[in-house]
């Protein structure tokens, strides 16, 4: 089975590791695809594999240093690319496959970078799986060859490792998912969908279900503490999609 790995021409990011990973050499399971569109309107319509990585920046307004990796989709209205409402399948173990490989990594990097999930947020839309892999966050780390390097290597070598989790979704908590992350790197959870407590007013019984299904997701992990004032909602949404639930901080206990 191929993978796709997609890039975009006018994301300094996603150039950069492009061209990181021609010199590696890819592997014989990718089919590589490179666009001129901005990474989060990329046209994937054009891309016939049904599994595939986008690598691309990572923007922060606080500039923080960064490698991250997460699924994609709008739980509301679609202001960065794809459809409102609509999420995107995603590739949960290959997320924390890379999540793995890049906090590791980050001790070549002096652990300057903050290594996570993000929550899934912005475009392009596709019925397909997606996973992002994005450095940031700013023009001086997008450039950086050596951080280049480091993506396109994690890339090759962890995309297809042995992964045996339990595939989860997450509700609540910020974007950076301090919590989802610290889980799936001390316990065998893998995480696809992440619904962060500032998408929480838009949840609805719909979003869950594309959450759950477009995951393959066989449980719900909470960030309580995330949750504020949507617990009883989220309780409720959850009892009726039949799944369990825990919450993440009695995980991490």
């Amino acid at each position: 089975m191929k993978l796709a790995i997609v890039s975009s021409k006018i994301d300094e990011a996603s150039k950069n590791i492009a061209e990181q990973l021609h010199k590696i050499g890819l592997p014989q399971w990718v089919n590589f695809y490179e666009f001129e569109e901005d990474s989060v309107y990329l046209p994937l319509e054009k891309v016939k594999e049904d599994n595939i990585i986008i690598i691309s920046k990572h923007q922060s307004v606080f500039g923080t240093k960064s490698l991250t990796t997460h699924s994609i989709g709008n739980y509301s209205k679609a202001e960065c690319g794809g459809i409102e409402k609509k999420l995107c399948g995603s590739l949960a173990r290959i997320n924390t496959n890379f999540l793995r490989e890049l906090n590791e990594r980050n001790s070549l990097l002096k652990n300057d970078f903050v290594i996570c999930y993000e929550a899934t947020h912005h475009g392009p839309f596709t019925p397909k799986n997606v996973s992002f892999i994005e450095i940031g966050s700013s023009i001086k780390e997008w450039t950086n060859q050596e951080y280049a390097k480091i993506i396109a290597e994690t890339i090759v070598k962890s995309t297809l490792k042995e992964n045996n989790d339990e595939i989860v979704i997450g509700i609540g908590g910020g974007h950076y998912t301090p919590d989802f992350t610290k889980l799936a790197l001390r316990q065998n959870f893998s995480f696809g969908h992440i619904c962060p407590k500032y998408q929480l007013d838009f949840l609805d019984e719909d979003l869950l279900e594309q959450m759950i299904v477009k995951t393959n997701a066989t449980k719900i992990i909470l960030d309580w503490k995330g949750l504020k004032g949507n617990k009883e909602k989220v309780v409720f949404l959850c009892e009726k999609s039949g799944l369990p639930f825990q919450r993440v901080q009695r995980l991490l206990k």
